[in-house]
């Protein structure tokens, strides 16, 4: 199982990839807004973290998200739930 924190190093590792900044400037605080992030965006988010991972979540496995931080919940909760 990965932990809290590995979800949320992955989750911002995938933003900053697809966004082509570094990985500190993407927040656990920060909302999703804050990235507009788009609709292409987060469908190539959902490929990194299922390339990384081996988990398979649909951009709108995400829906409820506001931050950073609430991505990596869930994602950590998809890892928990295998």
């Amino acid at each position: 199982m990965t932990s809290l924190d590995s979800a949320t190093s992955v989750v911002r590792s995938a933003i900053a990839e697809v966004l082509s900044v570094p990985s500190d400037q993407v927040k656990p605080s920060a909302t999703i807004a804050d990235h507009q992030i788009d609709s292409l965006e987060w469908v190539e988010i959902a490929v990194i973290i299922e390339e990384q991972l081996g988990v398979q979540l649909e951009p709108a496995d995400f829906a409820g998200a506001r931050t950073v931080a609430d991505m990596a919940g869930i994602l950590h909760a998809a890892m928990a739930a295998r």
